[in-house]
């Protein structure tokens, strides 16, 4: 009697336990392309980006800030947050994975970096970028983040104070602490590459790469940058990537890094 009175309580404390797994376990699902946030707000650095469909872990707290309700999520053990109106809240299973989001890179916000608000509204493409053109800065590099955040602050007082542009030229730079810096970013036209602005991105790695190429942390950033924006797409994926020099009579992007890039996927002259 005894033991099976000791059954019977095991089996009900399984199946409690059991419930509050399965409550606990709640996954939050992307339903469009969305950032993964170091903190609730956009002024927050981004970690990566979900696709459509893909789930994280939601901790199951919320937040309000810069006029979203914010979701705190575990994205690849780090403490994310999502805009919950980019997410749709369902059990978490098996098949509930991020997957799709490897290889994408850091990316420091505008904010985060210092930007200057542009002079005027720059518009948005017109279709999905069909080639990526990899630039250098002609400029000594950087390989922290502080040293990384000063230059991509001169790059864009260069373009808009003496240039007259109104903002930043580029879509994204690049840095040798292997962080990428937003740009004009993935959906509005640049002042990169002349006649090119509109069918392209323009990815600019900060330094001087006539006698050496980038360090491994920059060149690696590059490619999941290119991946990333596959991934997402933000690029096409039958892209073709160019050196700025065969677009145009510059030295850019160095001779080390023209060489490189060369050997990659996609390259065209």
């Amino acid at each position: 009697m005894m033991i099976s009175l000791f059954l019977k309580a095991s089996f009900i404390l399984q199946f409690i336990c059991n419930i509050e797994f399965s409550i606990a376990s709640q996954c939050a699902c992307a339903t469009d392309y969305v950032h993964v946030r170091s903190g609730a707000g956009t002024t927050h650095h981004i970690l990566g980006t979900l696709s459509t469909g893909s789930c994280v872990t939601f901790k199951e707290h919320m937040m309000s800030a810069t006029g979203y309700q914010w979701a705190n999520v575990d994205y690849h053990g780090q403490n994310g947050w999502i805009a919950s109106n980019y997410l749709t809240f369902k059990e978490c299973s098996q098949s509930s994975s991020t997957h799709s989001t490897a290889g994408c890179p850091t990316i420091i916000s505008r904010s985060e970096w210092g930007a200057r608000t542009p002079t005027h509204h720059n518009g948005r493409l017109p279709t999905t970028p069909g080639h990526v053109y990899i630039h250098h800065g002609a400029t000594p590099g950087c390989h922290t983040k502080a040293d990384c955040i000063q230059r991509v602050q001169s790059y864009q007082n260069y373009h808009m104070d003496s240039h007259g542009w109104s903002d930043i030229g580029y879509s994204f730079v690049i840095g040798e602490d292997g962080n990428v810096y937003e740009g004009r970013g993935w959906d509005t036209v640049g002042a990169h590459t002349l006649h090119h602005n509109t069918d392209g991105l323009g990815f600019c790695v900060m330094g001087n790469f006539m006698t050496h190429a980038p360090n491994d942390l920059a060149i690696n950033a590059v490619k999941s940058l290119i991946h990333c924006g596959v991934q997402m797409g933000k690029i096409t994926h039958n892209y073709v990537l160019k050196g700025h020099r065969d677009v145009g009579q510059t030295a850019c992007p160095g001779d080390k890094l023209y060489a490189l890039i060369k050997t990659w996927p996609h390259y065209h002259h």
